[in-house]
């Protein structure tokens, strides 16, 4: 599993892996005043140059494609289909998104994710099946987990962020007969960088961290261009 510098995207067995794109978030920033009409045309041109960049065969999208959770809208589904004219097949974890996302016609995999070449993919709102779960690696959406710092002049940044975390054989074992004793949980980072909570906030973490399958407390902390930062309990 290769994760690409500087970029929230993992590329994989020719499969260029990304999540929460929340296509159509231009008009949630319309209700609050704010009207930028290409904002997702822009994140689909990025996507592109990144499979042109990395010659991906496959697109996998991990959940949260598009903002508006019910339908599935116009522009979103215009996107998806211009996308998939740069790759051989593109792929759809179900995320909480996603309703009505089965008819974009495309390949749609159910909210508790699949197994891609032993890699776990499942984008975290729900609980990941035990095929999923017997995976060495599990990569999950679903939590946009930023870094929030302040330089020495006081100044704040947010920026995204990868953690990485080790399995609580103990928990678990609880929940599932047959799992990856070894298994480590790789938190990616939203594509769309409109979306994202820093990691100790957030109320919304899902099955998977809520049930503490996974020890979130001492996961390191990775920003986007590689540098380790620590772990997660370390940082202030």
């Amino acid at each position: 599993m290769r994760f690409l510098y500087k970029e929230p995207a993992v590329l994989y067995k020719k499969a260029l892996v990304i999540g929460d794109t929340h296509f159509g978030i231009g008009q949630r920033l319309k209700e609050r005043g704010i009207y930028d009409e290409t904002f997702s045309e822009r994140i689909e041109k990025k996507i592109e140059a990144l499979i042109d960049e990395t010659k991906a065969e496959k697109l996998i999208i991990n959940g949260d494609v598009k903002d508006k959770i019910a339908v599935l809208d116009d522009a979103t589904k215009n996107i998806l289909e211009r996308l998939n004219e740069h790759v051989s097949e593109l792929i759809i974890i179900k995320g909480n998104h996603d309703g009505g996302i089965e008819m974009s016609g495309f390949t749609i995999v159910p909210a508790d994710g699949f197994a891609y070449h032993n890699l776990g993919i499942v984008h975290g709102h729900s609980w990941p099946n035990e095929k999923v779960m017997g995976c060495k690696h599990i990569l999950s959406a679903h939590q946009h987990p930023q870094l929030e710092f302040k330089d020495k002049m006081g100044k704040r940044h947010i920026e995204p962020a990868w953690l990485i975390a080790d399995a609580d054989e103990n928990e678990i074992k609880k929940h599932y007969e047959s799992f990856n004793k070894k298994s480590k949980l790789v938190l990616m980072p939203a594509f769309n960088p409109l979306v994202g909570s820093t990691i100790k906030k957030s109320k919304h973490l899902g099955p998977i961290l809520n049930n503490k399958l996974f020890k979130l407390n001492h996961a390191l902390v990775f920003r986007v261009d590689g540098t380790l930062i620590g772990k997660l309990n370390e940082i202030k």
